[in-house]
């Protein structure tokens, strides 16, 4: 791997995932602020699941048919940049602006780092095997993000944060034009319905997102519900954005690790001590009295949200033919990302105003221990497979 595209990708994934944080971290303050409750937060904040869902059922077939990722990545981070600056420059709007604002920009955020990813893993290689090292990077810049959202906001104020998201757009953009497109295939694929039929009709691959989705939808849950009952106890913007930063910063060294640990154990090892941290991660924060105790649990993204991704990755790339190697990755992603995002805020922001949030991540805690079960039957599915092979 030529060392500048390295270098490129690393400074590409610290720019966006930066601007990511600016928007992602603050849907829930902002909206908070300007008066909407729980529910009808949920409600908005459902929407931009809807917006991944078909962003990336589309961008996936859209690239494997055309081969190209760099030039579908373009559009989307100048489209995310526009309305990202428009949503927190915009006052006293009906909720159905909100609502669209936050789809696309929340749609095209969830996009853009499935995007990123299979386009390195499109990547020749000695790029490939980078991918957990480069995502260390987007933790970096989403810790560094978050924090500075904060300090943009109270300088000056929520406009600020959008013009700023606009800005580092353009540098990203800049940057972007010197990395490598994918690797493409001797012919453009000729897709059909009858590869997806196969493809959702593998009991392994629908099985694996069925867990992702289970796991995700705790990711979601600490997105959301957790800020808001961090909300609910006072916590400061302050404090809010350091759960933020502190969860990037631990992401690093197991995205940095991520190499080693695939080769040392397996994906679906990996996602079993993951579902078994994000149960004992929101068992602490359904019994957390206090913010502080909510930053702590926050630790336990150690071991959590970068070993679904890259272990999931993986897993996807062996199960899928190699002429959907980009819409399998980006079908699955739409399901477990943006299925979750769909329903999780609202559900979630439901039973927190009729039984409490602490109940509430109760519940969601026991999705790790659903999650956990289902990978055995996973692993024997994987054992057929293997001997079937030999």
């Amino acid at each position: 791997m030529k060392k500048h595209f390295k270098i490129n990708f690393v400074l590409f994934y610290i720019l966006s995932y930066g601007i990511f944080s600016f928007a992602s971290t603050k849907f829930t303050p902002y909206l908070s602020e300007i008066g909407y409750s729980a529910f009808q937060r949920g409600i908005i904040l459902s929407g931009y699941a809807v917006a991944t869902i078909i962003l990336q059922l589309l961008l996936g077939i859209v690239s494997d048919r055309y081969q190209t990722m760099k030039k579908i990545i373009i559009v989307c981070l100048c489209v995310y940049g526009i309305v990202s600056a428009a949503l927190f420059s915009t006052q006293n709007a009906p909720i159905a602006v909100y609502f669209v604002l936050v789809s696309l920009s929340g749609g095209l955020l969830n996009s853009c780092c499935g995007l990123y990813d299979t386009w390195v893993l499109g990547c020749r290689e000695e790029i490939r095997r980078h991918l957990s090292f480069i995502k260390a990077f987007g933790s970096v810049g989403w810790a560094v993000g978050s924090m500075a959202a904060s300090m943009i906001i109270s300088l000056f104020s929520y406009r600020g944060l959008g013009i700023s998201i606009l800005l580092i757009t353009v540098l990203a953009l800049l940057n972007l034009t010197l990395l490598p497109d994918i690797e493409q295939l001797s012919e453009k694929s000729k897709l059909s319905a009858g590869d997806f039929k196969q493809l959702m009709t593998n009991g392994q691959y629908v099985l694996l997102i069925l867990i992702l989705f289970l796991m995700y939808s705790m990711v979601i849950a600490g997105n959301c519900t957790v800020i808001d009952k961090m909300i609910d106890l006072h916590a400061s913007d302050a404090q809010i954005s350091m759960k933020w930063s502190l969860q990037s910063l631990l992401e690093i060294p197991t995205y940095l690790a991520g190499t080693f640990l695939l080769a040392r154990f397996s994906g679906l090892k990996l996602l079993r001590f993951s579902s078994i941290m994000l149960t004992v991660q929101f068992a602490l924060f359904a019994w957390a009295k206090v913010p502080a105790l909510i930053i702590v649990g926050s630790l336990f993204q150690l071991f959590s949200t970068p070993i679904i991704l890259v272990a999931s990755k993986m897993l996807i790339l062996d199960i899928a033919p190699e002429k959907l190697k980009n819409s399998s990755q980006l079908i699955a992603l739409s399901i477990f990302t943006g299925g979750s995002s769909m329903l999780v805020p609202v559900v979630a922001g439901f039973f927190s105003e009729r039984i409490g949030f602490d109940l509430t991540l109760g519940c969601v805690a026991a999705l790790g221990l659903c999650s956990f079960l289902l990978t055995f039957p996973l692993g024997r599915m994987f054992s057929k497979r293997a001997e079937a092979a030999r």
